[in-house]
């Protein structure tokens, strides 16, 4: 998921100053320089299905079992 927040928003990943103690972040904030990236809704919905066909793939089918044994421990 931060791959893809840095592919598509990389305005909050741009800024020109360090976070200060307690970070509040906001698209509001003007130290950040603007990037000349367009967004495009149709790439990232395919980029969306394909990170989600990959995670399926390679971390949740493989550890299905183990997966549910630990989500199992945290039902009320």
């Amino acid at each position: 998921m931060e791959a893809f927040q840095k592919i598509y928003r990389p305005e909050i990943y741009n800024a020109n100053a360090a976070a200060p103690k307690d970070y509040q972040p906001s698209l509001r904030h003007q130290d950040y320089s603007l990037t000349c990236i367009v967004y495009d809704r149709e790439e990232r919905s395919q980029l969306a299905i394909a990170q989600g066909q990959f995670t399926e793939e390679h971390f949740i089918n493989p550890y299905h079992a183990r997966l549910a044994e630990w989500s199992a421990s945290f039902v009320a």
